[in-house]
C-alpha cells in the first residue's frame, strides 16, 4: 500500500490526492480499507468509504459517520484520535496505528492501521487507511522490526 501511495507521488513532488488512485487500485485490500474526508469547523473525519471487513471487526458501519460516533465514548476516543490527525493536518506524514477495539466492545479484535495522507490544493483534504487483523499479543515493533517508529502516544 505505502508502494502504491508512493508511486502516485506527482513530479512535482507534492503528496498524492484521492483524485491520483483508482478503486481497482485497492483490489487486495477491499474490505479492510477505509477513506475519511477532513472537515474543516470544526476539525473532524468523516468516512466516505469504509470497507465491509472494518465493519465486521468494528461492530459498526461508519460510512457517512464521523471518527468515534458510534464507539463507547465518543469524546474520550476523539480526544486522541483527533489530535494525531490534526497533527497529520499540520505536517503530513504516513502513521501506523495499533489497537483493540474496546471502545466498540470488540477488545477480542486488535488490529493494526496504515494511514496514508491525501493532499488536494497544498492542504489535507482525505485519509487512507487500510488494516489488518493481528494476534492480541503482537505491536508494531513485532510486526514491522526495520521501521522507525515515533510514538504520539
Amino acid at each position: 500500500m505505502v508502494r502504491l501511495w508512493q508511486a502516485r507521488v506527482p513530479e512535482n513532488g507534492r503528496l498524492p490526492g484521492r483524485n491520483d488512485f483508482d478503486a481497482v487500485d485497492f483490489k487486495s485490500w477491499l474490505g479492510r480499507i477505509f477513506i475519511a474526508r477532513i472537515e474543516r469547523e470544526p476539525f473532524n473525519l468523516r468516512f466516505t468509504l469504509w470497507g465491509t471487513k472494518l465493519t465486521e471487526w468494528w461492530g459498526v458501519d461508519y460510512t457517512h459517520k464521523t471518527l468515534g460516533s458510534a464507539s463507547n465514548d465518543p469524546e474520550a476516543l476523539q480526544a486522541i484520535e483527533l489530535a494525531y490527525f490534526q497533527e497529520m493536518d499540520r505536517d503530513p506524514f504516513i502513521g501506523i496505528a495499533c489497537g483493540v477495539l474496546d471502545q466498540h466492545q470488540r477488545a477480542f479484535i486488535k488490529v493494526i492501521g496504515l494511514d496514508l495522507p491525501l493532499i488536494d490544493d497544498g492542504n489535507l483534504t482525505q485519509v487512507l487507511s487500510a488494516h489488518l487483523e493481528i494476534k492480541l499479543d503482537q505491536e508494531i515493533p513485532d510486526l514491522l522490526p526495520a521501521c522507525p517508529i515515533l510514538r504520539y502516544f
